[in-house]
């Protein structure tokens, strides 16, 4: 949470419809670029630790929320706040209370790449450029199936990426993480990513993890002190509001003005970075490559030898291509 990692840093503010955020805000100095940087789940504000150290060195402005179910924001215990109509008004209201500038450069990761893309949908005004890392533009407009994504990638990758979710959405899918935090954190972060094939994408998988003395070696890119501040964050919350992002697309499905959506509304008309994980085994990322090309006038592709989380594995190159991307926007002031 974004007051335990960084005291100094952090703030809540309440919105209109009474939710309390807890964000971290480092104003740009002049007219420089804002990043709004938005975590996956399950993560935090926390997971962008480096670029909220690095960002401001470099000159920039950085607004990182912790996202409803997360840190120092509120946790419903239901799913349907969860809900994408429920989260673009209050993040749009985030960002527009504590920011002066009239634009960000919004960076999704993960489930935050699905919120970036509503968010840019409904508020294009907000935005003057968008990066997409692991994960890219996302815009639920049809119900979200896991089987069907699960026989989907298994005829794309011949393995299935996501039969964790059917995990998530259960009814004690909270609680059985929550008793295993631990091995479960070895596995979020795993020195071999190719064993979230066999215990994170195959169905079923995930539950014999759990219910097995598997060991996990930790990847050397994660330091035992951040590893204890990642899970110290979630074991603080919970994982009932993070696996409520999940339970909020499979059980609710898209709002219906996002279904009835015109195709031409969900183009992306401002220049766009997607940072590629080719060692991501939770993503189809060639298919994530293909529909940006096809919804976005100006695209750029950067692949990173790297698993799922980019920020931190590759944070050399992710914090380089985030500052030619701010670097970009300034030589057009």
């Amino acid at each position: 949470m974004a007051s335990t990692a960084f005291p100094k840093l952090a703030r809540k503010a309440i919105l209109s419809d009474g939710t309390t955020y807890g964000y971290i805000h480092v104003p740009a100095p002049g007219s420089k670029p804002t990043f709004l940087l938005l975590h996956g789940a399950p993560s935090s504000s926390y997971i962008w630790h480096h670029q909220v150290e690095l960002l401001p060195k470099a000159g920039f402005g950085i607004l990182v929320p912790d996202l409803l179910g997360y840190g120092d924001t509120d946790k419903p215990e239901s799913y349907e706040p969860y809900q994408m109509k429920c989260l673009v008004p209050q993040v749009h209201e985030l960002v527009t209370k504590v920011l002066d500038t009239p634009q960000v450069i919004g960076v999704g990761h993960d489930f935050g790449a699905g919120l970036l893309s509503h968010l840019y949908v409904h508020h294009r005004e907000l935005f003057s450029q968008l990066v997409f890392i692991a994960t890219g533009f996302m815009f639920l407009d049809s119900p979200f199936d896991p089987d069907s994504v699960i026989q989907m990638s298994k005829e794309i990758l011949g393995y299935s990426t996501s039969g964790y979710v059917k995990v998530f959405i259960s009814p004690d899918g909270a609680t059985l993480v929550e008793k295993n935090d631990r091995r479960v954190d070895s596995l979020f972060y795993a020195q071999d990513p190719k064993v979230w094939i066999e215990y994170f994408g195959e169905p079923g998988g995930f539950t014999k993890f759990l219910e097995s003395d598997i060991e996990i070696p930790v990847a050397h890119w994660i330091s035992p002190a951040e590893l204890e501040m990642h899970n110290r964050i979630l074991r603080a919350g919970g994982y009932t509001g993070p696996f409520n992002w999940y339970k909020a697309a499979v059980f609710c499905g898209p709002a219906k003005e996002d279904q009835d959506l015109p195709a031409e509304e969900k183009t992306i008309n401002i220049p766009t970075l997607f940072i590629a994980t080719l060692k991501d085994y939770a993503v189809i990322t060639d298919m994530h490559i293909q529909n940006l090309r096809e919804l976005a006038k100006n695209l750029r592709v950067e692949k990173l030898d790297v698993g799922h989380w980019a920020m931190l594995e590759g944070k050399e190159r992710v914090e380089a291509l985030l500052e030619e991307v701010g670097n970009a926007q300034i030589e057009k002031l």
